[in-house]
């Protein structure tokens, strides 16, 4: 038998084989089947959905996913505003509502997720300004939410992440109330694509660099960011007022030094940061819920969300 490129742990052999599609217009189709799954309350999370406003006055669908035991309770919980990845062409899927609620669960927090508007038909910038307007959403409407609006966290996944890192400095620029806290995982976060890693991985499983390069190209296409660090947050010329952060990147990923770089570039700014490389994985290892490596991400996520919880 043919020795694998890439050594996947042996709960992601199911991923050897798994690719993106390199067709942007494929998306749409994919999505109509992805829209079928929905985001169920259990008996650890209540979940329900809400109309929110996004980009231009458009209204979003948004989900707040909370704790069972804070129902009815007059305290403020933190909150944790989650931007699903999926090269912004994909629906948030079954792992990222996972997730959702898990870190609602495990950590006593409020989750707020918007379905954000996706290519091809909607272009930078209307994914980003969804994603910030939804955080301008959380903090008017705070109080009304139960919501501790000094205990916030941001996070997202690949392009998620991409979203936390535009959001954060258009909240910066706007002098709007900041995150206490980010954590991104396998985030894309440099339209250059020029690292390391996007040279050496070309046919990895999932994604690779050509897809990623082909994500970034559709994206901002024809656009202008008012600053680069809006479309392309590695690109900052400073992360003043970056808070402290959490990163996960995964071994075999056109995307690992993204996150490589980042962590590079927070530590020079002398701000808290926490880097992990998940060994034997690729991107969107995510998905793999009930693995070893899953079980292992979320334990650290969740002492890490709490430790940052406890410092404010």
């Amino acid at each position: 038998m043919k020795k694998a490129k890439y050594q996947l742990d042996k709960d992601l052999k199911f991923l050897e084989n798994q690719a993106l599609f390199p067709c942007i217009y494929v998306y749409p189709l994919v999505n109509l089947f992805i829209g079928m799954i929905n985001c169920k309350s259990d008996e650890n999370v209540s979940v329900r959905k809400v109309k929110t406003p996004g980009y231009n006055g458009q209204k979003l669908t948004t989900l707040i996913i909370e704790p069972r035991d804070s129902a009815g309770s007059d305290d403020k919980l933190p909150c944790i505003v989650f931007y699903h990845g999926g090269g912004i062409l994909l629906k948030a899927v079954q792992s990222h509502y996972q997730f959702a609620k898990w870190y609602a669960a495990k950590a006593k927090c409020k989750v707020v997720m918007p379905d954000y508007r996706l290519m091809p038909k909607y272009r930078f910038p209307v994914a980003t300004m969804d994603c910030y307007k939804t955080y301008e959403w959380v903090l008017d409407n705070a109080d009304m939410l139960g919501i501790d609006k000094d205990k916030i966290i941001m996070t997202g996944d690949s392009a998620g992440a991409t979203l936390v890192g535009e959001v954060f400095f258009m909240l910066k620029d706007n002098k709007l109330t900041l995150p206490i806290g980010t954590l991104m995982v396998y985030p894309a976060l440099d339209r250059r694509v020029n690292t390391q890693s996007m040279r050496k991985f070309v046919d990895t499983p999932v994604l690779n660099s050509r897809i990623s390069k082909m994500f970034w190209d559709e994206y901002l296409k024809g656009a202008v960011p008012e600053k680069k660090e809006y479309a392309s947050p590695l690109e900052a010329q400073s992360f003043d007022q970056f808070p402290r952060t959490y990163i996960e990147v995964a071994e075999f990923d056109s995307l690992h030094d993204d996150g490589v770089l980042l962590a590079d570039r927070l530590r020079e700014e002398k701000i808290p940061v926490e880097f992990h490389e998940v060994k034997g994985s690729c991107h969107g290892y995510e998905v793999a819920l009930g693995s070893r490596i899953v079980k292992n991400a979320l334990d650290r996520r969740i002492r890490w969300i709490q430790a940052v919880l406890e410092e404010h």
